[in-house]
């Protein structure tokens, strides 16, 4: 499996990287080679296919009308994006297929920061929850699947500033939920650090669902 690090460029507008997975998309259904795409995107909403009107409160940010599931989150600097796009085994198991995300980012998020990370029934994501405070949405999650390979993928807050992300929209649609990053948190890392913890522990996470499980990752950086 390729992993198409991004990170060097900087910020990557996310039309580009849209593209790019669904050039990848259509190489794996061709016989191209399983890919992670790893980006940090300039600012901006992308919307999916719940997002109601009243969810994009402001829209100074490119709205973006995307393909997964789920409503309008925001994207920009502080967060590592990765987009597996991986054809599955067969028949596939969309249910498996989540909770195979989910579980890579969780137990990064608990084994690398010791960050009590969960799944909520009925929410998509990886929170944090404690009691006297509304659960907090660590990671978005949002996935396609298209002729048995995968689209679309996770967004982990790493070190986001409060007074620019997600005050412009009601994140996911849910009025009664808010979102951490892990600087909020306390913890102190980069996005590439982030990255490279969340990379082998994803990987080893879907694995069991891949229609070619036996690979090994082998990194791609584009300057």
């Amino acid at each position: 499996m390729q992993v198409v690090n991004l990170l060097h460029s900087g910020f990557t507008d996310y039309r580009e990287v849209d593209a790019m997975q669904r050039r990848l998309h259509a190489d794996t259904l061709n016989g191209g080679p399983d890919s992670l795409i790893v980006a940090q995107f300039s600012p901006t909403w992308t919307a999916g296919r719940h997002t109601k009107p009243e969810d994009i409160r402001d829209q100074s940010l490119p709205v973006i009308a995307v393909d997964r599931a789920g409503s309008v989150t925001w994207h920009g600097p502080g967060q590592v994006v990765i987009y597996p796009v991986v054809r599955l085994k067969q028949p596939v198991d969309l249910i498996a297929w989540i909770r195979s995300v989910e579980y890579g980012v969780i137990e990064t998020v608990r084994e690398e920061w010791g960050l009590p990370a969960h799944r909520i029934e009925g929410r998509a994501g990886v929170w944090l929850t404690e009691e006297g405070r509304p659960d907090r949405k660590i990671c978005a999650i949002g996935l396609k699947v298209a002729q048995g390979s995968t689209l679309h993928g996770i967004a982990l807050n790493v070190s986001i500033d409060r007074a620019h992300a997600f005050g412009g929209i009601i994140p996911c649609g849910l009025a009664d939920a808010q979102v951490a990053s892990l600087n909020w948190e306390g913890i102190t890392s980069t996005v590439s650090a982030a990255a490279g913890a969340l990379i082998p522990r994803l990987f080893h996470s879907i694995r069991p669902q891949l229609a070619t499980p036996d690979q090994e990752l082998e990194t791609r950086t584009t300057a």
